[in-house]
């Protein structure tokens, strides 16, 4: 592991996605979604499809939701919205946990002393109350949602302002998530990303262009090493 004395201001962020990154928060989401589309009557769908539907936001999900369950045409999207955000409330610790190892990960990042985010599509509200239940809230220093401010991924000002309000200057990052929102975000900033394989991605992981490709939590302090080293001169 990278070993520092005291000075913690030459660590970079490290900036997570939350829903399909630490968290697998599919199922609850495919619940909340089909009882409100079991409410217009459409058709129930499976998880596995809905797992390649998360990851740009609430009204994301209700317009592929509709598409996938009968088309979008004569819907109210905001009071379907809007429905779904409530009943999703009501249930969003039901089943949603942290992807193994994530615990153990953080844990070790923060003791190591970097400055640690989330960055989500995920309304701020929800996302809080998820991480709190989860027992993990003091271990992040910031928290934006999609609705945090007037722009979400894939726009860099979403990243930019988490980053700054971890205390870190806005290229001085590390970006981990499991989309092309995620990995094109970084890009856009130029800073390094990792990317998930076990999240939500309707792409290959291995097309993203990610710098790194991180299948088990195990490995992400190691893989951090190596981009702090190849990005800031961060070395062992």
């Amino acid at each position: 592991m990278i070993l520092f004395k005291d000075n913690e201001s030459m660590l970079p962020a490290i900036i997570f996605d939350l829903d399909g990154t630490l968290i697998d928060s599919a199922p609850d989401l495919a619940e909340a979604l089909n009882r409100t589309l079991l409410e217009i009557n459409r058709p129930a769908l499976s998880l596995s499809l809905i797992r390649n539907l998360v990851g740009t936001g609430a009204l994301a999900l209700i317009k592929k939701g509709l598409k996938a369950s009968g088309g979008i045409e004569n819907n109210d999207l905001e009071a379907l919205r809007v429905r779904f955000l409530k009943i999703y409330d009501e249930i969003l610790l039901e089943k949603t946990k942290l992807f193994p190892g994530a615990l153990k990960a953080i844990k070790n990042l923060k003791k190591l002393q970097y400055p640690l985010a989330i960055c989500t599509n995920k309304p701020e509200e929800p996302a809080k109350k998820i991480i709190k239940g989860l027992g993990i809230e003091s271990y992040f220093r910031n928290i934006s949602g999609g609705d945090t401010y007037q722009y979400r991924k894939p726009h860099p000002l979403h990243l930019i302002k988490t980053i700054k309000a971890s205390e870190r200057r806005e290229n001085f990052a590390i970006m981990i998530g499991d989309s092309k929102n995620d990995i094109d975000c970084s890009k856009s900033l130029g800073i390094p990303s990792i990317v998930v394989s076990f999240g939500y991605s309707d792409i290959p992981v291995n097309q993203l262009e990610a710098d790194l490709v991180l299948h088990d939590y195990d490995n992400l302090i190691k893989y951090i090493e190596v981009l702090c080293n190849k990005y800031f001169n961060i070395k062992q």
